[in-house]
């Protein structure tokens, strides 16, 4: 789809729909004045008449212009909020969704948003770029016939013509590629989104964007002492895999001198449960198990086309979890990387397993420099959506900084995330009799169990922990993501590492 800017007056836009934000007050926004006034007034009277609160968030009023003005169709959304205060970008964000859905709806070709009336004009189109991308990105599916009615055109009416707006908009490019690339690989059969695949993605990331790509099968996570990613994929016939990528910033670039940075995904490819069986119902969507290696994938994608002047290593664990004559049992007990012992009491609680090998291999430095911090993104728990519900990820860590940093990035992403605390008293439930530790806790506050297990893998490294369990898959469309896979994560670690690029 075609993006472009203009600076021409809104009643005078060519396109299938013109949409406008309103705010309170604002039926006497120039951008709403000028259309009323192309109309003879007939565009509020139809409001009005039809009692429509064209301030009130959420409120969505679509008036047809019957070849009064060059756009066919005006929506006016409204989108509440002070309107002393600037619209936040998830509220921009969310209108390029709202705006795709209705262009789709009517058929429309060309869609036109107005951001005239924005404080940071340039922050506001990107906002709706973001939005308008992460709305159109088709899913990957097997149909036979899936239809063709996209758009073709997009305009930013208002948009300055600045560098700064054209960074804005080549940003929230990157990012909404990202993300519907992460998107793709959660959607995909776990038949074809084995290991092995998520390893070939990565050479070829190494090919396209430049990334240094090491792909670690079972004889170099044998000798590397990996127990816990070897012991989780053993009963498959899909062998594991660990992904290292490796961006470096242009030499001599502000902050090129720092130490790395590490993101660490979770990349269970389909997660049966192995012989501690998931129920059947809705076990298809386990697929969804490697959300998180997912994540980390599509922000190393973004990560080497927006050129952070800072060092990121991304680090993807992969296994494959089924029951078979050779699996992991309970009562077993594995041999990590950081020399550890843990005892398997459930063998569904096998994503902590992986990380703590991959946790620990990243925090050592992985044969380089160790990390300034690390955060790990997995699907690990299903408590964590008892906990916050579906639209909210949980995060805890060792460090405060690092988790107000991460949380910050989020809320910009449109991302939230809510801490957890780490409990020391509940550490004893993970006492083992024959092991280091166990690998589940007492039945209860199982998001914090499973924090609690992966921070004794960190060593001193400051390290957070995100569980997208509930966040990952959405069972119905919102404004900019269709059912299915969010790719929840990209543009919240993406802009993590920008953060500490410019510290």
């Amino acid at each position: 789809m075609e993006i472009r800017r203009e600076k021409t007056p809104v009643a005078e836009v060519p396109c299938g729909l013109l949409v406008l934000p309103v705010r309170p007050g604002g039926s006497r926004a120039p951008d709403v004045t000028a259309l009323d006034r192309a109309t003879d007034g007939r565009l509020l009277r139809e409001a009005k008449k039809r009692r429509h609160d064209i301030t009130k968030r959420g409120t969505v009023f679509v008036f047809q212009t019957h070849g009064e003005l060059p756009a066919e169709q005006i929506a006016l959304i409204g989108v509440g909020g002070d309107p002393k205060a600037e619209v936040p970008k998830e509220i921009w964000r969310r209108l390029g969704g709202q705006g795709v859905d209705l262009a789709r709806r009517s058929r429309c070709k060309t869609v036109a948003f107005s951001v005239a009336q924005a404080g940071s004009r340039a922050a506001a189109l990107g906002a709706v770029v973001e939005g308008v991308l992460l709305a159109i990105h088709p899913v990957r599916n097997y149909k036979s016939n899936r239809g063709s009615s996209e758009l073709a055109t997009c305009t930013i009416v208002g948009a300055p013509l600045s560098k700064a707006a054209a960074d804005a908009e080549a940003r929230s490019t990157h990012l909404a590629e990202a993300t519907g690339f992460a998107r793709d690989l959660i959607n995909e059969p776990a038949a074809v989104a084995t290991p092995a695949h998520l390893g070939s993605i990565a050479q070829k990331m190494k090919k396209d964007l430049g990334l240094a790509v090491r792909v670690l099968g079972k004889r170099e996570l044998t000798k590397l002492g990996m127990g816990a990613i070897l012991g989780v994929g053993q009963g498959s016939a899909n062998e594991p895999r660990l992904i290292e990528l490796v961006y470096t910033p242009p030499r001599g670039t502000r902050g090129s001198k720092k130490g790395p940075v590490a993101l660490v995904g979770k990349g269970i490819t389909f997660d049966s449960g192995g012989l501690s069986l998931k129920p059947a119902v809705n076990m298809e969507i386990q697929k969804r198990d490697m959300a998180g290696g997912a994540a980390v994938l599509g922000a190393m994608r973004a990560i080497a086309r927006l050129k952070p002047s800072i060092e990121v290593r991304g680090y993807v664990a992969c296994a494959e979890n089924m029951p078979s004559g050779n699996s992991y049992r309970p009562g077993d007990i594995l041999k990590t990387h950081s020399g550890r012992t843990v005892e398997v009491m459930n063998t569904d609680a096998e994503g902590r397993l992986v990380l703590a090998d991959a946790l620990a291999w990243a925090a050592s430095g992985a044969g380089a420099s160790r990390p300034r911090w690390m955060v790990d993104v997995a699907t690990l728990t299903g408590a964590v959506t008892i906990a916050l519900g579906r639209n909210v990820a949980g995060v805890m860590g060792t460090d405060g900084t690092l988790i107000e940093n991460l949380m910050e990035a989020g809320h910009e992403a449109g991302e939230p995330m809510w801490e957890l605390p780490l409990v020391d008293e509940y550490m004893s439930a993970m006492d083992s009799l024959v092991a280091d530790l166990k690998n589940t806790g007492d039945g209860t506050a199982g998001s914090i169990f499973g924090g609690l297990f992966l921070r004794e893998f960190v060593g001193d490294v400051p390290w957070a922990h995100i569980d997208i369990a509930a966040v990952a898959y959405a069972d119905k469309a919102q404004p900019y993501v269709p059912r299915g896979a969010v790719g929840w994560g990209v543009r919240t670690l993406v802009g993590l590492v920008e953060r500490s690029a410019k510290r």
